[in-house]
Protein backbone atom coordinates (compact mmCIF):
# COMPACT_ATOMS: atom_id res chain seq x y z
CA UNK A 1 0.00 0.00 0.00
CA UNK A 2 1.17 3.58 -0.89
CA UNK A 3 2.24 5.34 2.24
CA UNK A 4 2.35 9.56 2.01
CA UNK A 5 3.15 11.83 5.33
CA UNK A 6 2.32 14.83 5.73
CA UNK A 7 3.02 17.86 8.44
CA UNK A 8 -0.42 19.92 9.96
CA UNK A 9 -0.49 23.12 11.33
CA UNK A 10 -3.44 24.91 12.74
CA UNK A 11 -3.88 27.37 15.01
CA UNK A 12 -6.50 25.68 17.66
CA UNK A 13 -7.38 22.38 19.07
CA UNK A 14 -9.85 21.22 16.60
CA UNK A 15 -8.04 21.47 13.34
CA UNK A 16 -5.80 18.44 14.84
CA UNK A 17 -9.04 16.17 15.08
CA UNK A 18 -11.28 17.42 12.04
CA UNK A 19 -8.04 17.68 9.85
CA UNK A 20 -6.90 14.38 10.45
CA UNK A 21 -10.28 12.64 10.11
CA UNK A 22 -10.74 14.56 6.57
CA UNK A 23 -7.33 12.64 5.60
CA UNK A 24 -8.10 9.50 7.44
CA UNK A 25 -11.15 9.31 5.16
CA UNK A 26 -8.88 10.10 2.01
CA UNK A 27 -6.75 7.23 2.98
CA UNK A 28 -9.87 4.51 3.03
CA UNK A 29 -11.50 6.38 -0.68
CA UNK A 30 -7.91 5.61 -2.34
CA UNK A 31 -6.80 3.08 -0.37
CA UNK A 32 -3.45 4.58 1.19
CA UNK A 33 -2.02 5.55 3.88
CA UNK A 34 -1.64 8.90 4.83
CA UNK A 35 0.17 9.71 8.24
CA UNK A 36 0.87 12.32 10.10
CA UNK A 37 3.99 13.67 10.73
CA UNK A 38 4.80 14.67 14.63
CA UNK A 39 6.30 18.02 13.90
CA UNK A 40 3.43 20.62 14.65
CA UNK A 41 2.90 23.37 16.91
CA UNK A 42 2.76 22.38 21.00
CA UNK A 43 -1.02 22.51 21.41
CA UNK A 44 -0.79 21.95 25.02
CA UNK A 45 -2.80 25.87 24.96
CA UNK A 46 -4.83 27.12 21.98
CA UNK A 47 -1.73 28.69 19.41
CA UNK A 48 -4.09 31.18 17.78
CA UNK A 49 -3.19 33.09 14.17
CA UNK A 50 0.14 34.61 15.68
CA UNK A 51 1.97 31.91 16.51
CA UNK A 52 1.02 29.93 13.34
CA UNK A 53 2.25 32.94 11.78
CA UNK A 54 5.52 32.42 13.74
CA UNK A 55 5.95 28.96 13.04
CA UNK A 56 4.64 28.14 9.80
CA UNK A 57 8.01 29.07 7.90
CA UNK A 58 10.36 27.15 10.41
CA UNK A 59 7.66 23.79 10.62
CA UNK A 60 7.99 23.80 7.04
CA UNK A 61 11.69 23.94 6.84
CA UNK A 62 11.56 21.08 8.96
CA UNK A 63 9.24 19.33 7.44
CA UNK A 64 10.77 19.19 4.26
CA UNK A 65 14.63 19.69 4.77
CA UNK A 66 15.22 17.13 7.71
CA UNK A 67 16.13 13.28 7.11
CA UNK A 68 13.11 12.19 6.73
CA UNK A 69 11.05 14.90 4.52
CA UNK A 70 7.56 14.39 4.49
CA UNK A 71 5.20 14.26 1.14
CA UNK A 72 2.65 17.17 1.98
CA UNK A 73 2.85 20.33 4.25
CA UNK A 74 -0.74 21.32 5.52
CA UNK A 75 -1.55 24.50 7.16
CA UNK A 76 -3.97 26.89 7.92
CA UNK A 77 -5.52 29.99 10.18
CA UNK A 78 -9.50 30.90 10.38
CA UNK A 79 -10.24 34.04 8.29
CA UNK A 80 -12.50 35.11 11.57
CA UNK A 81 -14.95 37.04 9.58
CA UNK A 82 -17.37 36.59 6.57
CA UNK A 83 -16.55 36.64 3.03
CA UNK A 84 -19.75 36.95 0.76
CA UNK A 85 -17.54 38.04 -2.14
CA UNK A 86 -17.98 35.90 -5.41
CA UNK A 87 -14.17 36.02 -5.54
CA UNK A 88 -13.64 35.36 -1.53
CA UNK A 89 -11.76 38.35 -1.43
CA UNK A 90 -10.40 37.78 2.15
CA UNK A 91 -10.04 34.58 1.44
CA UNK A 92 -7.22 35.40 -0.74
CA UNK A 93 -6.10 37.76 1.51
CA UNK A 94 -5.32 35.50 4.75
CA UNK A 95 -4.09 32.84 2.47
CA UNK A 96 -1.44 35.18 0.77
CA UNK A 97 -0.96 36.51 4.58
CA UNK A 98 -0.03 32.63 4.96
CA UNK A 99 2.20 32.44 1.73
CA UNK A 100 4.13 35.94 3.03
CA UNK A 101 4.98 33.99 6.12
CA UNK A 102 6.71 30.67 4.32
CA UNK A 103 8.59 33.22 1.86
CA UNK A 104 11.19 31.51 -0.36
CA UNK A 105 9.92 27.87 0.90
CA UNK A 106 6.73 28.76 -0.60
CA UNK A 107 8.01 29.29 -4.37
CA UNK A 108 10.40 26.32 -3.74
CA UNK A 109 8.04 23.74 -2.31
CA UNK A 110 4.58 25.28 -3.68
CA UNK A 111 3.33 21.55 -5.46
CA UNK A 112 3.28 20.24 -1.77
CA UNK A 113 2.22 23.22 0.43
CA UNK A 114 -1.64 22.99 0.58
CA UNK A 115 -2.84 25.82 2.98
CA UNK A 116 -6.58 25.72 4.41
CA UNK A 117 -8.91 28.76 5.69
CA UNK A 118 -12.11 27.93 7.21
CA UNK A 119 -14.55 30.79 6.44
CA UNK A 120 -15.66 31.94 9.03
CA UNK A 121 -13.44 28.72 11.09
CA UNK A 122 -13.32 25.33 11.43
CA UNK A 123 -16.14 25.31 13.42
CA UNK A 124 -18.74 26.38 10.45
CA UNK A 125 -17.23 23.16 8.86
CA UNK A 126 -17.29 21.06 11.30
CA UNK A 127 -21.18 22.27 12.51
CA UNK A 128 -22.36 21.63 8.99
CA UNK A 129 -21.27 17.58 8.81
CA UNK A 130 -22.76 18.08 13.11
CA UNK A 131 -26.53 19.11 11.52
CA UNK A 132 -26.31 18.11 7.72
CA UNK A 133 -29.53 18.93 6.68
CA UNK A 134 -28.24 22.01 6.99
CA UNK A 135 -28.50 23.74 3.30
CA UNK A 136 -28.08 27.62 3.71
CA UNK A 137 -24.73 29.35 4.38
CA UNK A 138 -23.45 29.34 7.72
CA UNK A 139 -20.82 31.95 7.54
CA UNK A 140 -23.14 34.83 8.24
CA UNK A 141 -23.11 33.01 11.99
CA UNK A 142 -19.96 34.67 14.04
CA UNK A 143 -17.44 32.59 15.04
CA UNK A 144 -18.55 32.46 19.33
CA UNK A 145 -22.11 31.69 18.19
CA UNK A 146 -21.05 28.68 15.97
CA UNK A 147 -18.90 27.33 19.08
CA UNK A 148 -21.71 27.13 20.98
CA UNK A 149 -24.21 25.64 18.36
CA UNK A 150 -21.12 23.48 18.12
CA UNK A 151 -19.26 22.66 21.61
CA UNK A 152 -22.44 23.85 23.78
CA UNK A 153 -20.84 26.94 25.00
CA UNK A 154 -18.20 30.01 23.23
CA UNK A 155 -15.54 29.02 26.10
CA UNK A 156 -15.69 25.04 26.14
CA UNK A 157 -12.35 23.10 27.36
CA UNK A 158 -9.64 22.04 24.88
CA UNK A 159 -11.07 17.94 25.87
CA UNK A 160 -14.83 19.24 24.53
CA UNK A 161 -13.38 20.89 21.68
CA UNK A 162 -11.24 18.00 20.66
CA UNK A 163 -13.58 15.06 21.31
CA UNK A 164 -16.52 17.01 19.90
CA UNK A 165 -14.17 17.83 16.30
CA UNK A 166 -12.89 14.13 16.14
CA UNK A 167 -16.45 12.54 16.65
CA UNK A 168 -18.19 14.29 14.06
CA UNK A 169 -14.95 14.24 11.57
CA UNK A 170 -14.69 10.22 11.93
CA UNK A 171 -18.67 10.25 11.06
CA UNK A 172 -18.20 12.92 8.78
CA UNK A 173 -19.63 13.08 4.66
CA UNK A 174 -16.07 15.09 3.00
CA UNK A 175 -17.92 15.10 -0.65
CA UNK A 176 -20.95 16.72 1.08
CA UNK A 177 -19.05 18.98 2.84
CA UNK A 178 -17.09 20.41 -0.03
CA UNK A 179 -20.61 21.18 -1.49
CA UNK A 180 -21.57 22.91 1.69
CA UNK A 181 -18.88 25.18 2.27
CA UNK A 182 -16.88 27.10 -0.31
CA UNK A 183 -13.78 27.73 1.97
CA UNK A 184 -13.57 23.80 2.18
CA UNK A 185 -14.22 22.94 -1.41
CA UNK A 186 -10.91 25.18 -2.01
CA UNK A 187 -9.13 22.98 0.14
CA UNK A 188 -10.54 19.23 -0.82
CA UNK A 189 -9.88 20.54 -4.56
CA UNK A 190 -6.25 21.17 -4.16
CA UNK A 191 -5.72 17.78 -1.45
CA UNK A 192 -7.41 15.90 -4.68
CA UNK A 193 -5.04 17.34 -7.02
CA UNK A 194 -2.35 16.58 -4.96
CA UNK A 195 -3.21 12.98 -4.87
CA UNK A 196 -4.33 12.78 -8.29
CA UNK A 197 -0.65 13.78 -9.36
CA UNK A 198 0.86 11.57 -6.37
CA UNK A 199 -0.56 8.44 -7.17
CA UNK A 200 -0.26 8.15 -10.84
Amino acid sequence: MIQLSYTLVGEGFAEYEFIPAYFNWLSKLHKIDLIRSRVQLPISKQGGISRVFEAIKPLCEQSFLSNRPVNLFVAGVDLDKPDHTDEQTHWKSRTHELIKCLGKLHQKFEDKIILFVPVQAIDHWIHYQQDKSITHSLESKSRDELKKLVYGKKDADRQTIKRIARSIGEKADFAQLATQSKSFKRFHDRVTAFLNLALQ
